[in-house]
């Protein structure tokens, strides 16, 4: 399982790792998008954050009874203690680290298709980062990801899940 602030890279890590691993890849926004059948923005647009949070939730339960997935998570689902224990009991967890500032460079390009870059803006995103940041590190394994190719990172992830 790949968790990580938004733009930290868990659905391109996760297709690589999927891809080398010769498992299934379920990023869980998307997952949410499928069931619901409306984008993330119109989820929050039309129902909020709370009802997405919850939908993400009822996903997290699902794929942890599953086994020989590469799930790539949300960077909100740590924010929910239940769905959050429920994936610990999946297996080996993975944290993309980055630094704040290269992360806020990453998620500006593509801002407009994300949510709660628009709501909260950089100095909010900032706040945000740093009350996630300490439910991130419960996983199994931080890789500092900021320069490496998602290739790379795959690599070493596979390297270390198999130790």
């Amino acid at each position: 399982m790949l968790t990580g602030f938004m733009g930290s890279g868990k659905s391109v890590v996760g297709r690589e790792l999927s891809r080398i691993m010769r498992r299934r890849l379920v990023d869980t926004d998307m997952e949410v998008v499928r069931r619901h059948r409306l984008g993330i923005s119109a989820i929050f647009a039309k129902h909020g954050e709370e009802l997405f949070r919850k939908w993400e939730a009822e996903v997290a339960y699902e794929l942890s009874m599953a086994r020989n997935l590469v799930i790539a998570t949300g960077g909100g689902l740590v924010t929910n203690g239940q769905a959050l224990d429920e994936l610990r009991v999946f297996g080996f967890t993975v944290y993309l680290s980055w630094p704040f500032e290269v992360l806020y460079e990453r998620i500006r390009r593509t801002g407009r298709h994300r949510p709660l870059v628009q709501h909260y803006g950089r100095d909010g995103l900032a706040k945000l980062f740093a009350e996630r940041e300490g439910r991130y590190r419960w996983a199994d394994l931080e890789i500092g990801a900021s320069g490496y190719s998602p290739q790379v990172i795959a690599r070493v992830i596979r390297h270390a899940f198999k130790s």
